[in-house]
């Protein structure tokens, strides 16, 4: 497409940034071995509640799914309104293009 705009662009980083955001929450919530993971099941046996790790991440994989859905729909749905302003704004580079080619230059002779 060319160069972009200043506000396409930082609308591409910030949408990169809450993939990154999002992939890591939800990723780190079904990883056993991480830090949330063991900090709820340490707060819950100071509660009196045992809970095995690994089943706290079981069933932290239900909303990690639906996160990665919910946020792929949102990436589907910035992919096409970006296709359509960015190939709109190139055919209407294109178009005046050839305007401006067709018009002779001032020393010309028609």
């Amino acid at each position: 497409f060319g160069k972009i705009s200043d506000a396409v662009r930082f609308k591409l980083r910030a949408f990169s940034a809450a993939t990154d955001n999002v992939g890591l929450f939800f990723g780190e919530d079904i990883f056993v071995a991480f830090g949330a993971i063991v900090l709820m099941t340490t707060f819950l046996k100071e509660a009196g509640i045992i809970v095995e790790p690994i089943h706290v991440a079981v069933w932290g994989i239900p909303t990690a799914i639906c996160a990665f859905l919910i946020h792929g729909f949102r990436l589907y749905l910035l992919d096409r309104k970006l296709d359509r302003e960015l190939r709109g704004n190139a055919n209407a580079g294109n178009a005046a293009a050839p305007a401006q080619r067709a018009q002779p230059a001032a020393g010309d002779k028609a």
